[in-house]
């Protein structure tokens, strides 16, 4: 991750009686197209992150574990429940499928970034938000992987910008497990209520 400001991932604190929630509705199109429930995701720390705002280097600003994928017209939607987040930034035109900033804050406003978002009218093909009920948020406090767990702690350091794809049977998902096992011991945290930052990288 390149920037931490309450945009990707969103986990505000939630209202009384409500259950916690962590959303990506903008920023990383590829996980949000293809994460499947149930798929666990890591958000490691990065070289830009750890100069700009002094996270410590390749630790988990977060962890969930998605539990569904909804479209981007149901969570942008006016009507929706979700409108109160601080990641909820467009509006889709009812009549005509077309989509454009709300206004509401200064993330993401240009057409590049909604074309990175959304994709292109009328398919949207990265329109898709991923929820996750079950996750660990630790933002500045980011969490060093251990180094007893060598493949995940070599594969953070040679991430750069982007994403890697474990499967069952890689020895870093299993790694992976043993890293979970060890987050979910810790509280969790919540980002900012409001996005602190004008520009939001992908």
């Amino acid at each position: 991750m390149t920037s931490d400001r309450g945009g990707a991932p969103c986990a505000i604190p939630p209202e009384a009686g409500e259950p916690p929630l962590l959303t990506l509705a903008i920023c990383k199109p590829a996980i949000r197209r293809t994460a499947q429930p149930g798929d666990r995701i890591l958000g490691i720390t990065s070289h830009a992150l750890a100069r700009s705002d002094g996270y410590p280097l390749g630790a988990v600003i977060y962890a969930a574990v998605a539990a569904e994928g909804i479209d981007a017209r149901d969570y942008f939607g006016l009507a929706g429940p979700f409108q109160a987040r601080p990641d909820c930034i467009y509006e889709f035109h009812q009549q005509n499928g077309t989509v454009r900033h709300n206004g509401r804050s200064n993330l993401h406003r240009s057409e590049a970034n909604l074309l990175k978002d959304l994709g292109r009218y009328p398919f949207y093909r990265n329109g898709r938000v991923l929820i996750a009920r079950d996750f660990r948020y630790f933002g500045p406090r980011a969490v060093r992987i251990p180094p007893r767990l060598h493949l995940l702690s070599a594969a953070a350091e040679s991430l750069g910008q982007g994403h890697r794809v474990y499967t069952e049977s890689d020895a870093e998902a299993r790694e992976a497990d043993t890293l979970l096992r060890l987050l979910w011991k810790r509280p969790t945290g919540f980002t900012p209520s409001v996005v602190g930052a004008d520009v939001y990288d992908h």
